[in-house]
């Protein structure tokens, strides 16, 4: 019950930035995200990498959230460099030569996943086209999370990473892929007029794998760490990290498909 209710939440939250908050709720909204998701992605960093500043990085989470609103991307890539300077100026000040090179490659890694990723996000909050296109985003990711889970939970067979997360099968992840074929096809039939079918199909098909690989990425990070969930903020979800697994590699994915591919989006 308490999975489904937060569900329910979070789903009507994210459906009024998209459909009809101002662009500055959804950038504040989506650096709330930001920083609890780098806070949990810190706590899950081993020991053995050294101390980080946790404020040298959260400054530069704000650096790129700051640069993705005002600047799009040129400001996101302006923050991220901003951002590696922080980090690497905090640990000149703090700390002797021995396990630098462990630390500030873990701050970084911290910075880039999942700061840089999610802040794509906000790139997308600048016209109806873009956040249409981000709605599709969590549409798919969403259905293809669902079909995964209940195909594999009935008809998994086949063990898909055994040692990363040993529910997941190539059956469930196969019905990922196929559930968003509807998706597409639903979603074109009432946007049209933003992408062409064979685009929005391929959109489709490319988030869906992408999203099951970034499940699968955080399902390392946390083996590795000995960790079952990255946090118990959201009940019945885990943290943050744990809701945002299928959109840190997707959401970029997806922005930079748009980017590379503008003249068949039609």
């Amino acid at each position: 019950m308490k999975r489904v209710l937060s569900a329910l939440i979070l789903g009507t939250i994210v459906l009024y930035v998209l459909l009809a908050a101002p662009k500055v709720v959804g950038v504040l909204l989506i650096g709330v995200v930001m920083l609890l998701a780098v806070q949990e992605m810190l706590r899950m960093v081993p020991a053995s990498e050294g101390t980080i500043s946790q404020p040298a990085l959260l400054t530069g989470t704000a650096f790129m959230l700051i640069g993705a609103w005002v600047k799009g991307q040129p400001g996101l890539a302006s923050g991220l460099i901003l951002a590696i300077l922080t980090l690497v100026v905090f640990r000149l000040r703090g700390g002797g030569v021995q396990g630098a090179f462990r630390e500030i490659a873990a701050g970084v890694f911290v910075l880039i996943v999942p700061a840089w990723l999610l802040a794509h996000a906000v790139l997308f909050l600048d016209d109806s086209r873009g956040r249409a296109a981000l709605l599709f985003l969590l549409l798919v990711v969403w259905v293809c999370d669902s079909a995964a889970f209940y195909v594999g939970s009935a008809v998994g067979r086949r063990k898909l990473a055994p040692e990363i997360s040993p529910n997941k099968t190539v059956e469930g992840f196969l019905a990922g892929l196929v559930s968003s074929l509807p998706v597409a096809v639903l979603f074109w039939l009432i946007s049209s007029e933003i992408w062409s079918l064979w685009f929005t199909i391929a959109a489709g098909l490319s988030v869906a794998f992408v999203g099951q690989v970034g499940d699968l990425f955080e399902s390392i990070l946390k083996r590795d760490a000995g960790v079952k969930d990255s946090g118990s903020l959201i009940p019945g979800h885990g943290g943050m990290l744990d809701r945002t697994d299928s959109l840190l590699l997707t959401i970029p994915f997806l922005y930079y498909m748009t980017q590379w591919l503008a003249c068949c989006l039609r």
